[in-house]
């Protein structure tokens, strides 16, 4: 059964981009209620500020996963530790080091600026021993890199969990089924000498759905949300996150969980 995330809010989008997107914790928390009634099973958590902009938190975070396994126990919540464009790989790092939750998305280019390999072995080695982290890769050059920090011993693991993104850096952030090809290119040698476990898309823009349709004949688990696109496959403008999963499952051969 092909596993489903919902990525409801992201770091950029705030209400004025849609009126559904949720920037409060309590807002977050009934989007995901919503979401996993349509059939979502994990959740990729963005908290805002009160001006909706980016904020990683510990606090925050950790209460909001508290409240989240009370009201959906079975629910995989994932905490992000996205720079956004407002903090440096110094404070992912801190965030990542000092927060207790299950799961934590790190992206490999970005958690590499300005850190010396000896620092980021041992928070690799610290944060692996205590969360499931799941590593970013915005493009297949992203892939090598997680290779080659693998090969030098700076990442310890025989569990690896990738998130391919696709259309981040394209024109107008539009994806197209056709730039998953890359990354399964390298993932075919890169499954030579590592074990992935799970893999999982995202895609940007209109072709959001196409493009999870697409990986997810490959066997690959799909992100769905808000943060990466908010149209329908008719490309009318969904009414919520919910109707996004929906229209998702709906059109995947394996249907509803």
């Amino acid at each position: 059964m092909t596993f489903v995330m919902v990525a409801p809010n992201g770091a950029r989008r705030t209400t004025r981009d849609h009126p559904a997107i949720p920037v409060t914790d309590e807002d977050l928390i009934e989007t995901a209620v919503s979401c996993y009634d349509a059939g979502a099973r994990g959740l990729h958590a963005h908290i805002r500020t009160e001006k909706q902009t980016h904020l990683l938190d510990v606090e925050r975070y950790e209460t909001l996963i508290s409240k989240l396994n009370e009201r959906l126990p079975n629910l995989e919540v994932q905490v992000t530790s996205e720079a956004a464009g407002v903090y440096e790989s110094d404070a992912q790092i801190n965030l990542l080091s000092r927060i207790n939750a299950p799961w934590v998305s790190v992206a490999i280019r970005e958690i590499m600026r300005s850190q010396d390999l000896e620092k980021l072995q041992t928070f690799f080695f610290r944060l692996l021993n205590k969360s499931r982290v799941q590593f970013i890769l915005y493009d297949a050059d992203d892939l090598k890199t997680l290779a080659a920090l693998i090969d030098r011993s700076i990442i310890q693991t025989d569990v690896i969990e990738v998130l391919y993104v696709l259309g981040r850096y394209s024109a107008n952030q539009e994806s197209t089924p056709d730039q998953l090809d890359p990354f399964l290119d390298i993932r075919d040698r890169f499954k030579k000498t590592y074990i992935l476990t799970r893999e999982m898309i995202c895609a940007f823009g209109k072709g959001q759905i196409p493009c999870l349709l697409r990986a997810a004949s490959e066997g690959i688990d799909l992100r769905i949300g808000f943060e990466n696109g908010i149209w329908l496959p008719d490309g009318t403008i969904a009414e919520n996150n919910a109707a996004l999963v929906s229209a998702l499952l709906q059109s995947l051969p394996d249907g509803t969980p």
